[in-house]
């Protein structure tokens, strides 16, 4: 079994989570994300949310 990390890194705001998730979309891995972030306003706090949100499984009904 191959075992994989690909680091993805940049500064603020340059799109280091879309390219990770079209990167584990085009090759249907299993994907952990490892996100750092300080919450300093409320901006930032629904920015992390709608990250966790699109990452979140869908909810079962």
């Amino acid at each position: 079994m191959c075992k994989e990390m690909i680091l993805v890194t940049g500064g603020a705001r340059s799109g280091k989570s879309e390219f990770a998730e079209r990167f584990v979309l085009h090759y249907g891995s299993k994907c952990a994300y490892i996100a750092t972030a300080e919450i300093f306003d409320d901006e930032m706090a629904e920015r992390v949310r709608l990250h966790q949100e699109r990452r979140s499984p869908p909810k079962m009904e």
